[in-house]
């Protein structure tokens, strides 16, 4: 199959390389955006080339992915596009509809949202509408999930906001381990280990009720006395918020 991508940044990248690495059989046509990152694509993987323009990935191309930055959108009507093609909008900020009346009619035409996960070839992936073509198409590099509107799509895309967040968190607690003197590789892998661990009980539980397991603790032990301390600190409502402001700006960003 032939995949082109307009837009070569880090996402875009990441599932190439995803699908590369899977050996999926898949060629690649990159837009020159990002000359280098495209370079370093196609020096890296047989199965990659880079076009010398956007009209020459449509043109070379039976699906497309779009995966521009907002400020980038007016060169997508600069093209011409074949009702033949199957593309796929990785771009957040972009809406179906909108994209159609610059594509017009289409054989496929659908909004996913891919993580760098993807690039090890696991992790969720987004698709809105459920079309089945486009959850078989990514299904060898991901854990697809299919969503009922833009908006849930919009929500979840959110929630992947609290990634570099989650991580910071679990560095400050590697750094606590490794000043007591704990070996470093032993800290990071108990740490993920302990918390994988949690993620796997919750989605195990029925009705994932995360605040029965929250308050699964020995009164007066060590989990119940951070959790008070984190809660009335505001650290956890500090999550919420920050939620809440990205919506703001993900609802902002869409009216403009």
């Amino acid at each position: 199959m032939n995949i082109g991508i307009i837009g070569t940044g880090i996402i875009a990248s990441a599932v190439v390389k995803g699908f590369c690495n899977k050996e999926t059989g898949h060629r690649f046509f990159l837009s020159p955006r990002n000359a280098r990152r495209s370079a370093e694509l196609a020096e890296e993987f047989a199965e990659v080339m880079v076009c010398k323009s956007n009209q020459e990935v449509i043109d070379c191309s039976d699906w497309i992915f779009i995966c521009l930055h907002k400020k980038d959108f007016g060169a997508l009507n600069e093209l011409r596009y074949r009702s033949s093609l199957r593309i796929i909008n990785m771009s957040a900020e972009m809406k179906l509809p909108d994209l159609k009346n610059i594509v017009g009619e289409t054989a496929l035409l659908s909004h996913v949202i891919p993580l760098p996960f993807i690039v090890a070839g696991f992790g969720p992936l987004l698709v809105y509408p459920e079309i089945e073509e486009v959850g078989i198409l990514f299904e060898p590099v991901s854990d697809v999930y299919y969503t009922h509107s833009q908006e849930d799509v919009h929500t979840l895309q959110i929630v992947t906001g609290l990634m570099s967040a989650y991580n910071l968190l679990l560095n400050e607690i590697v750094r606590f381990s490794d000043e007591k003197g704990l070996e470093h590789d032993v800290s990071v892998k108990f740490l993920c280990s302990l918390f994988g661990s949690l993620c796997k009980r919750a989605a195990s539980t029925p009705d994932c009720d995360l605040v029965k397991l929250a308050h699964e603790m020995t009164p007066g032990g060590y989990n119940e006395q951070a959790m008070k301390e984190l809660r009335d600190n505001g650290a956890i409502k500090a999550w919420r918020t920050a939620l809440d402001r990205l919506h703001k700006r993900l609802t902002e960003s869409s009216n403009t």
